[in-house]
């Protein structure tokens, strides 16, 4: 499958889809220069607010972003410009993605740009793309152009991070960058999304309840599924009256399979594009922006997040583990954050209808459809394993043999996810 795509400059480029890797595109040099000469004052502002806010995710975005960091700390300009305390090796020259993410974090200063404006544009398409940026000075004009937390994010120093740390920071400034400053999340209406889930443990509501009423996504919508008996569902019309966004109820027998379950739920939504949600993990409130935000950029069928962080609620652990690389076209997602258009999903005939292992098999009829999967980073979402009636049977063995990070307890914070600590698990 092949498709034609514009540049930032109108000129066509080629996509080579193989199998689930995407070749081009990626691997061009930053064109990062102001775009027009000198214009009078009032003209320069508007155009700095419209430089800084306007940039396509699909040229600036973290495909194929790496946790090598091999390059240290590098420069934006001459390194004798750099102020005290913010050092570096060696100045960032060869300008393209790859050969920028590799460096630690890369330091900047206003001296190193004409201007504010084509500063605030350059800084931001870096972001964009997952290189770690360092600003080392107080530029209000800076300030006034950049989004807030990108701008607090860039100012923070990343010397000491490790490299999940330092993973973290990068992903938490991309977001800012796609959500805030990218021409098509900040110039068009975003599509809207349903939020689908299936249950039948009433035990676990107050939690997916929760995770969808905190989702900064600004069109939302959920579909709760309630499968088999509904005892300890009697309070679901006045839990669902009470959330923040549009809420809808189906019921399916005991017998229905999973599956058939989900092709209700999503018959009942609304949303152009659809997500499932399973009822005993927990999100951070940015998780579905990060999943329609992948979708745009990586022009893929479905999205999802790698299941990079795991809490094992039985040992009373929070795990980090390596098991691939996100930010890829590649097939490991975790089933509890798919996300899928509507009309894709009625191509390729719904979910199967079987009781289990639903996920995989959404994603092999993608493929087989000659659609494209894409994972993104994991931040942002925790699997849970309590033990009881998991699709995917992994012990907690398996996890702790791939983990490189442990915490005792429920620490959601090394997933980013630093206000969610008080979510409650069983």
């Amino acid at each position: 499958m092949s498709k034609t795509y514009q540049d930032g400059r109108g000129a066509p480029t080629r996509r080579r889809t193989v199998g689930n890797s995407v070749a081009g595109g990626t691997a061009a040099a930053f064109d990062l220069r102001p775009a027009s000469p000198s214009r009078s004052p009032a003209a320069s502002a508007r155009a700095a607010a419209e430089t800084a806010a306007a940039f396509d995710l699909r040229r600036f975005n973290p495909v194929q972003w790496s946790c090598d960091a091999s390059f240290g700390a590098g420069a934006l300009g001459p390194l004798d410009l750099l102020p005290p305390g913010a050092p570096a090796g060696r100045v960032a020259r060869r300008r393209t993605p790859l050969r920028l993410r590799r460096y630690h974090h890369l330091v900047d200063v206003k001296a190193f740009h004409e201007d504010a404006a084509s500063r605030a544009g350059e800084l931001v398409r870096l972001a964009a793309a997952g290189v770690v940026i360092h600003v080392a000075d107080d530029d209000d004009r800076l300030r006034a152009l950049l989004d807030s937390d990108l701008h607090r994010l860039m100012s923070a120093h990343p010397g000491a991070f490790d490299a999940a740390e330092r993973e973290l920071h990068s992903i938490r400034m991309r977001r800012a960058a796609l959500q805030a400053h990218s021409s098509w999340s900040h110039g068009k209406s975003v599509p809207p999304v349903s939020v689908v889930v299936a249950s039948k443990r009433p035990e676990m509501l107050p939690r997916v309840l929760d995770a969808v009423a905190r989702q900064t996504y600004p069109r939302l919508e959920l579909v709760l599924a309630v499968h088999g008996d509904a005892n300890g569902f009697e309070e679901i019309e006045a839990t669902r009256d009470a959330m923040p966004v549009p809420a809808t109820v189906v019921r399916a027998h005991r017998d229905e399979p999973l599956g058939a379950v989900l092709n209700a739920a999503c018959a009942a939504a609304s949303g152009t594009l659809l997500t499932k949600m399973d009822d005993d993990d927990v999100y951070g409130a940015d998780h579905v922006w990060d999943l329609v935000l992948a979708r745009v950029y990586a022009d893929a069928t479905l999205v999802g997040k790698v299941a990079q962080f795991v809490h094992l609620a039985d040992a009373e652990l929070t795990v980090h583990v390596r098991r691939g690389q996100g930010e890829a076209y590649r097939r490991e997602l975790a089933g509890g954050t798919l996300l899928i258009a509507r009309s894709d999903l009625e191509r390729i005939g719904g979910w199967r209808n079987v009781p289990r292992a639903v996920d995989g098999a959404l994603e092999e009829d993608v493929v087989r459809a000659g659609g494209v999967v894409y994972t993104t980073h994991g931040a942002g979402f925790v699997l849970v394993r309590h033990g009881r009636s998991h699709t995917w049977g992994a012990s907690d063995a398996f996890f702790l043999e791939l983990a490189d990070r442990i915490a005792p307890g429920w620490t959601p914070a090394i997933a980013g996810m630093d206000g969610e600590c008080g979510v409650r698990l069983p």
